[in-house]
């Protein structure tokens, strides 16, 4: 029988002979190369290896949530995404910050929902019982999440969309291809989740 496997709060369940979830060692090796994305908080470390032969459930403890958390973002109907009007912040930037870039899924297909928008922020994860909550029978709970981070090839530069699937049993394609790992968005990405799929749209500042 394999050793390691387990369930991680943050991505789901993975597989042996990985002893600690992969996907949070993956997010902290990138965050101790480029630091943490600005306005999120640093993960939580890693526990300790257990002993060889002991199957250990790994869970994460996020930081707990504001007194007043946003509700889970829903489908906007494009007749009415238009009218919208942006929220003002809770907190004013610092003036010399550059703002945040925003994101959004427009959905190409199925065709009776095609041009639905779904705006995306920096540490959500879509899913049917996600913060971006998405209803699709082929879509997991927990599907996938979305970070703001530092681009690999020029870190001082604005940090980008990045897409994190949550495990082979969650597949996630960006313009066809499955993904393993944090894959950074570019506008226009065609993203496949469960049967439906996105077009990735951005306003970088």
């Amino acid at each position: 029988m394999a050793v390691g496997g387990g369930f991680c709060a943050r991505h789901g369940p993975f597989d042996p002979p990985n002893q600690t979830c992969p996907y949070c060692a993956l997010e902290e090796a990138q965050r101790r190369a480029y630091g943490p994305p600005a306005g999120t908080a640093q993960p939580p470390a890693q526990p300790s290896t257990p002993a060889e032969g002991e199957r250990t459930n790994v869970i994460q403890h996020a930081a707990p949530p504001p007194d007043e958390a946003p509700a889970p973002t829903e489908a906007i109907p494009r007749e009415e995404a238009e009218a919208l009007e942006a929220a003002p912040a809770d907190a004013a930037p610092k003036p010399d910050a550059p703002p945040a870039p925003l994101g959004w899924l427009v959905v190409k297909s199925p065709l009776a929902r095609r041009g639905e928008i779904v705006p995306v922020r920096a540490n959500q994860i879509i899913g049917r019982e996600g913060d971006v909550r998405w209803d699709d029978p082929r879509l997991s709970r927990q599907h996938a999440r979305v970070t703001l981070e530092p681009p690999h090839d020029a870190p001082g530069r604005a940090p980008v969309f990045h897409l994190w699937p949550f495990g082979t049993t969650n597949p996630v394609f960006i313009n066809g291809q499955e993904i393993r790992g944090a894959t950074p968005l570019r506008e226009n990405d065609e993203i496949q989740l469960g049967d439906t799929l996105f077009v990735f749209k951005l306003l970088p500042d």
